[in-house]
């Protein structure tokens, strides 16, 4: 059982799968952070201009590291972008040497593991 994941509508953070309200009256992304920090509540993932990630149309959560799930708890392939923070997914290239990766926002194309050996 993991942290509640939660997702912001209006001023309030209502749970994502029944979608009751837990907390409202946070006006700014500072009030919802501090709030999140002192509960055992999940934000979405977002990237760095503050919009979430969405995967099949639904939120995507990171609850361990750099592992990402969806509302329902499935596990999902997904890695950040480097540039934009975007949610980023590994192309069907068949390729031993290459992992490619592409953001779905920026569309820039990485390769995850040479980012992993240049860090």
């Amino acid at each position: 059982m993991g942290p509640t994941k939660v997702i912001m509508k209006n001023d309030g953070l209502y749970e994502v799968l029944s979608g009751k309200l837990i907390k409202e009256g946070l006006k700014s992304p500072v009030e919802i952070q501090d709030y999140a920090a002192r509960h055992y509540i999940a934000l979405p993932v977002s990237d760095k201009s503050g919009r979430a990630w969405e995967f099949e149309g639904g939120p995507v959560y990171c609850l361990h590291g750099s592992v990402y799930e969806t509302a329902d708890g499935k596990s999902v392939h997904l890695s950040r972008c480097p540039d934009c923070g975007g949610m980023a997914i590994r192309t069907d290239e068949v390729s031993i040497e290459r992992d490619c990766i592409l953001c779905t926002q920026c569309h820039h194309e990485f390769d995850s593991r040479l980012e992993m050996m240049e860090s």
